[in-house]
């Protein structure tokens, strides 16, 4: 019996294609003297996608928290972080998926 027609997918070797099209797999932020490193969204762990998804309201603070840290995230508050620093990390983060925020990856056709 011979086996069916299919379409195979490495998933290491798309990993690492991926990551060398996009040239790394974080964002660095900088504030200050201080730096902040946040992973791309197309880096994210599935769970963290969920959890992000399940926020009532879209939260900034509780975002980063989930894609980071809450200490990092207390420490960009401290520094001053306005909500136009947060859209313009966001937007930076999601660049890389091709998806800004409001935005889905699913087809309408």
């Amino acid at each position: 019996m011979s086996k069916p027609n299919r379409k195979r997918l490495n998933l290491e070797t798309l990993r690492a294609q991926r990551q060398e099209a996009q040239g790394g797999k974080e964002l660095e932020v900088e504030l200050g003297d201080e730096k902040f490193v946040f992973p791309l969204a197309s880096w994210w762990p599935m769970t963290t996608v969920k959890q992000i998804r399940a926020l009532k309201d879209e939260d900034a603070t509780e975002i980063l928290a989930l894609i980071s840290s809450q200490e990092q995230v207390d420490r960009l508050l401290e520094l001053g972080l306005t909500l136009g620093d947060f859209q313009d990390i966001m937007e930076a983060i999601n660049e890389d998926a091709g998806v800004t925020p409001g935005e889905s990856t699913s087809s309408s056709n």
